[in-house]
């Protein structure tokens, strides 16, 4: 089929049917932010739950100080248990919005039951993977600090969406996310895309959570004149910039996520092969979608 062929059987057919077509970075960014408003209440939710679990992490030290001595070993050893549970909470919480991210892009349905219920069903594949990935990702480090950007794309960055959209695991998944990226220096378009949304991800949350700071601010001028006032100030701040956090990371996975289905559209075709499958469903009176 030649170039011009396949942009007409996208541009006429394959919109109709969500397909999950290659993408230059300004349509990405969009395409990303388009999906988020029409799922947002799927996606925000997901990211919520870990969000709330960080909030008494926050306000560990404080805690901390306030604590009669002797109960210190105790206290940090519930606070390590706490921060490893928070640990997986958020790995699986992001596997979750990738999940329903990639189900939005397909044009499928996904509830917040269902996505969680995915990714629980694949947390050990989730998480050991990711941590048989950590071996060779963090080999850059031997290289210098570029080059832990470079393996962190290899090996790292976009593997939650090959054990989660496509089933695999351990190191046949690691396997498979290489194969994906070092062809043709696909992982250099990854690394420049992915940078500059976890840039534009970052800045939103900075903006967002700037309550959250001048929260700290006057948690600290009340500390010893107003202690109860003190302690509500500083939970708000901690609430504030979590929530700040919760809504923008659904972006950046679901953004990560296109990220994926583009470079399976350019290595694989794969949005052709989604439009062979979806044919016979498509109606010469279905309305455009995109």
């Amino acid at each position: 089929m030649k170039p011009a062929q396949r942009d007409w059987l996208i541009r006429e057919y394959g919109r109709r049917l969500q397909l999950p077509y290659p993408m230059g970075l300004l349509e990405m960014l969009e395409e990303a932010l388009e999906l988020y408003r029409r799922h947002f209440v799927v996606l925000f939710g997901i990211g919520l739950v870990p969000a709330l679990l960080a909030i008494p992490l926050g306000m560990a030290g404080s805690l901390l100080e306030a604590m009669p001595s002797q109960h210190w070993p105790l206290f940090l050893a519930a606070v390590g248990l706490a921060y490893l549970f928070f640990l997986v909470s958020v790995s699986l919480g992001h596997g979750a919005q990738i999940w329903a991210a990639g189900k939005a892009i397909m044009g499928e349905p996904a509830s917040f039951g269902e996505a969680w219920v995915a990714v629980l069903k694949r947390s050990g594949a989730l998480l050991l993977s990711h941590f048989l990935a950590l071996f060779p990702a963090m080999m850059g480090v031997l290289l210098c600090g570029v080059g832990v950007l470079v393996t962190m794309v290899l090996f790292y960055i976009l593997l939650a969406q090959v054990i989660l959209l496509e089933r695999r695991a351990y190191l046949r998944a690691i396997t498979r996310h290489v194969q994906l990226l070092l062809p043709n220096w696909g992982w250099v378009r990854v690394l420049a895309f992915s940078f500059l949304a976890s840039l534009l991800t970052s800045s939103a949350s900075m903006l967002i959570g700037w309550g959250g700071w001048a929260a700290f601010i006057v948690a600290e001028i009340l500390r010893e004149a107003m202690p109860i006032a003190y302690w509500v100030s500083l939970a708000v701040g901690q609430l504030w910039q979590q929530l700040a956090s919760a809504l923008v990371t659904p972006y950046l996975a679901t953004f990560l996520t296109l990220l994926y289905f583009d470079l399976r559209a350019r290595r694989e075709a794969y949005d052709l092969q989604v439009l062979v499958e979806r044919w016979d469903s498509l109606s010469p009176s279905q309305p455009m979608l995109r």
